[in-house]
């Protein structure tokens, strides 16, 4: 996994969607402008807005999940995944293969290949990379972030209904990889839904496990998605 760390402590700035499925909804959002839906399907190209913090140069997704649409490479259909404005593929090649990287999940044949593409969204001059390992978020939390000390200014959040674990621990713990705005509905949220037990992280990942939570200050910045969870609020983290 030694280039893959070095390959990601080469950029500047760091979008992290967790349980991500084939959604691009975050490139979007950044690269439009930070438009609601409605907007960015009617905007012909990214509109410029002020901004407190770099904007990604890199999108790592990860999923234990979703082998079959992303190892096809240019193949790769990113309007059926969310992607509202002009669009291209400049580069794709996967990257070495992560050796087990699921303690929650079992590991298969496909558990651990990460995929690089090199993405123009938008029409924007500046190209944007999208890595995705097929791997848990806590293992990316946990041995891709926190152990090598990589900072991630975003992350973002959509739909996280759980399965083994839940989105709340990720909220909780975003101080420790150094997140500064976290977007998400409220799924991922603390103090929702009777708040889902997340034993399992913290059995096997014990160092996600945190004595002071993350606060998640709200801002005045929404974005509505079609769908029963879409919204994504922005939280400034504390």
């Amino acid at each position: 996994m030694k280039s893959l760390i070095l390959d990601l402590k080469t950029y500047k700035s760091i979008c992290f969607y967790p349980s991500c499925g084939t959604d691009l909804s975050d490139i979007d959002y950044f690269c439009s402008g930070r438009l609601p839906i409605e907007e960015r399907k009617k905007s012909k190209s990214a509109e410029k807005c002020d901004w407190e913090a770099e904007e990604p140069d890199l999108y790592l997704h990860c999923d234990v999940n979703f082998y079959m649409e992303f190892e096809s490479g240019e193949d790769f259909d990113l309007s059926e995944c969310g992607i509202h404005g002009k669009y291209e593929i400049l580069s794709f090649e996967q990257l070495e293969t992560i050796d087990k990287p699921n303690r929650i999940n079992g590991n298969f044949p496909y558990s651990g290949q990460c995929f690089k593409y090199t993405l123009k969204v938008w029409g924007r001059e500046k190209p944007v990379t999208l890595i995705f390992c097929l791997c848990e978020n806590e293992y990316a939390a946990s041995e891709i972030f926190l152990e090598n000390k990589i900072q991630v200014n975003y992350v973002w959040s959509k739909n996280w209904n759980g399965g083994r674990t839940y989105g709340p621990w990720l909220a909780k713990a975003a101080k420790l990889i150094g997140v500064k705005f976290f977007y998400t509905d409220w799924l991922c949220l603390p103090g929702f839904r009777g708040e889902p037990s997340n034993d399992v992280v913290y059995e096997k990942y014990p160092e996600l496990k945190v004595k002071n939570n993350a606060l998640l200050e709200r801002t005045d910045n929404h974005w509505i998605e079609e769908g029963a969870h879409g919204w994504v609020d922005e939280f400034k983290v504390r």
